[in-house]
């Protein structure tokens, strides 16, 4: 998929986000003049990490409250579904992250050069700059991942996942952002402005 995106003058920045859940690539070019990109660095790794365990959670969640139970009775079903589970998630997820050495994320104000295009992967965290600049900025985007027409039904090829993008406060991905937040584990690096 291509864009291209104009953001007016005094634009804020964009929270951050992945392009898509799928593997691919991302592609950002500025027009004009330098832009910049804020990208989470470290999230890439603890993203696909996340994506291995994904497959698991359920069955990862579950034997953390059969062995709960078999201790004390602490909850409900409704306790578990919503309040406990997503947090033994997180734990779960945590203590891998911190098994597999993931880093600290950093924010890095990443410059995107006149006429110059960055490439990252679309689960690769980033966020989309505030515009500060008297007049309007352009800049193209280009999305690409694997789509296999021959394995989808006629109702997935008209899928929009292109043109949306990865909450990361969905459940799924809250271990990213509970990650992001732990005391002096997210840090702002400074990058000097040009």
């Amino acid at each position: 998929m291509l864009a291209i995106l104009e953001s007016l003058s005094g634009a804020e920045d964009q929270g951050f986000h992945c392009d898509t859940k799928k593997p691919g690539v991302t592609g950002i070019t500025s027009y004009e003049q330098d832009q910049f990109v804020y990208v989470l660095f470290f999230s890439f790794c603890a993203m696909r990490i996340l994506e291995d365990l994904r497959k698991d959670r359920l069955a990862a969640t579950e034997y953390v409250r059969a062995r709960l139970a078999a201790k004390l009775d602490v909850f409900t079903d409704k306790e578990w579904e919503t309040m406990a589970e997503t947090r033994v998630w997180q734990f779960l997820v945590h203590e891998e992250f911190k098994a597999r050495n993931v880093r600290p994320f950093e924010v890095v104000r990443v410059p995107v050069r006149k006429d110059h295009t960055i490439v990252m992967d679309t689960r690769c965290v980033h966020a989309g700059a505030p515009w500060p600049g008297s007049h309007r900025a352009y800049r193209g985007h280009f999305y690409g991942y694997e789509r296999d027409l021959q394995k989808q039904t006629p109702e997935q090829m008209v899928d929009k996942d292109e043109y949306l993008t990865v909450d990361l406060c969905e459940e799924d991905f809250l271990p990213i952002v509970g990650w992001a937040q732990l005391d002096k584990i997210f840090k702002l690096k400074a990058v000097a402005r040009s």
